[in-house]
């Protein structure tokens, strides 16, 4: 699987947050928090060993779901031509953009 690191996901929520269209930013935040129960899930394997087989399952189906939004986030930023061959958020250009729509909406451009 391909990665988006969580600095590179918050930055994606920061430019979203001035964009008109925030799905970048709700991909990234679900993307997030799909990580979040994945670790959550496996640390209970800790706290509830007689459970572990359905939070290693849990843990399983939250990698499947993480997996489809990694994808679906980097496809989405290359159609917006946000992202390179490498996945590798191009800052400047979220920058650009957000500072782009900022001046539309306050009528500059």
């Amino acid at each position: 699987m391909s990665e988006l690191s969580d600095e590179a996901l918050i930055e994606i929520c920061r430019a979203a947050e001035v964009i008109a269209c925030e799905c970048p930013g709700y991909l990234a935040r679900l993307l997030r928090q799909v990580r979040t129960f994945r670790a959550y899930t496996t640390s209970c394997i800790e706290q509830f060993p007689i459970d572990t087989e359905t939070h290693l399952w849990l843990a399983d189906r939250a990698t499947q779901v993480e997996s489809i939004l990694l994808q679906t986030m980097i496809e989405l930023m290359q159609k917006e031509n946000l992202i390179d061959d490498a996945h590798q958020v191009s800052l400047d250009r979220l920058s650009e953009r957000a500072r782009a729509t900022m001046l539309k909406q306050v009528g500059i451009l």
